[in-house]
């Protein structure tokens, strides 16, 4: 069995909705980020970063989100190619595009004063949310196609997983609300993020923790 270690609508969901959608037994650990836990000694020893996701594995800990990810799929398949099968190489450049730059990028949107402090938030904000639109046209462009390192509906993968996450971030929590980006802009992934959250095990995961029903669809900030 594996033990997910995640804080209830954090980073940790994506690895949650994947476990629950490959069926095979886990446990989630909630964390209190207030009250210190990511900087408890014990959380310390599963990610010497304090950060969530943490996956402890028969192989050890995992952490950081892709890498549990990938960890995964080639354990279980289901959520995206094995290495050696079809379209694998596909899929890894969009996970990777996404972990490494669509998710930085909706982090600054949502933290702009990370970049450079209060005073230049604004600009900042802009920025990320001109960039973080062009990144998602590219992903449009791959739910419009479809394909398997996709999958669509009949079966999420880790990219869409993923992809719709943070696009819930970046519709739901921008630091300006003018710059929010929602599935509107973005038909097909509107028409995947429908389907997906409607799946009974995305719709538990959600109830599970604390997250509306239309999360991905028609986020509420």
């Amino acid at each position: 069995m594996y033990t997910l270690h995640g804080v209830p609508d954090w980073g940790s969901q994506v690895i949650h909705m994947a476990l629950a959608e490959m069926g095979v037994a886990f446990r989630f650990v909630a964390h209190d980020p207030k009250a210190g836990a990511l900087a408890a000694p014990s959380f310390r020893a599963l990610n010497p970063h304090g950060k969530v996701p943490v996956l402890e594995t028969p192989d050890g800990p995992v952490y950081e989100t892709a890498a549990i990810l990938l960890y995964l799929v080639d354990q279980h398949g289901i959520i995206g190619p094995r290495a050696g099968e079809a379209d694998r190489a596909r899929f890894l450049i969009w996970l990777v595009f996404i972990a490494n730059q669509l998710h930085p990028t909706v982090m600054t949107l949502i933290h702009p004063e990370d970049v450079a402090g209060e005073a230049v938030m604004r600009p900042v904000a802009e920025a990320s949310a001109l960039r973080a639109r062009a990144q998602l046209a590219h992903l449009e462009a791959l739910a419009a196609e479809g394909g398997p390192w996709w999958m669509g509906a009949a079966q999420p993968s880790a990219v869409s997983l993923f992809a719709l996450m943070l696009m819930r971030w970046a519709a739901a929590f921008s630091a300006f609300p003018d710059h929010a980006i929602g599935t509107p802009d973005f038909p097909a992934l509107g028409r995947l993020a429908r389907a997906i959250e409607a799946r009974p095990a995305i719709a538990a995961v959600l109830a599970a923790e604390g997250v509306e029903a239309t999360a991905f669809s028609a986020p509420r900030g």
